[in-house]
């Protein structure tokens, strides 16, 4: 919790919603035809904060897959608009093409 509140109050102004603290412990990110393994850090139904084990180009358009519960598979389609090197590998920002039609935390 303490990181989605410093990322919020750093990025936060920038941001159209608050991300929420991500109920998804992994899922994939779909970069053209290669899928790679991403862990959550938080989301929005405007965008979503992820972990790489290596850096995304800025400005790639890229697809992610939400494993749910309650509508099961669902994919989103987004662009990289920041990455990071951190503790944990490459932490990336993805702004969504298209706002969800419903917040992320009902889909849990």
């Amino acid at each position: 919790m303490k990181n989605v509140m410093a990322s919020n109050s750093i990025y936060g102004y920038r941001r159209i919603r608050e991300r929420k603290p991500s109920f998804l412990a992994c899922g994939f990110l779909l970069l053209g035809n290669d899928p790679l393994t991403i862990g959550f850090d938080d989301i929005s139904s405007n965008g979503a904060g992820i972990y790489t084990h290596n850096p995304l180009t800025l400005n790639s358009q890229v697809r992610l897959a939400l494993n749910t519960k309650n509508k099961g598979l669902i994919i989103v389609a987004g662009k990289i608009c920041w990455c990071k090197k951190t503790y944990k590998g490459y932490r990336s920002g993805i702004v969504f093409n298209r706002k969800m039609a419903f917040e992320p935390d009902m889909i849990a």
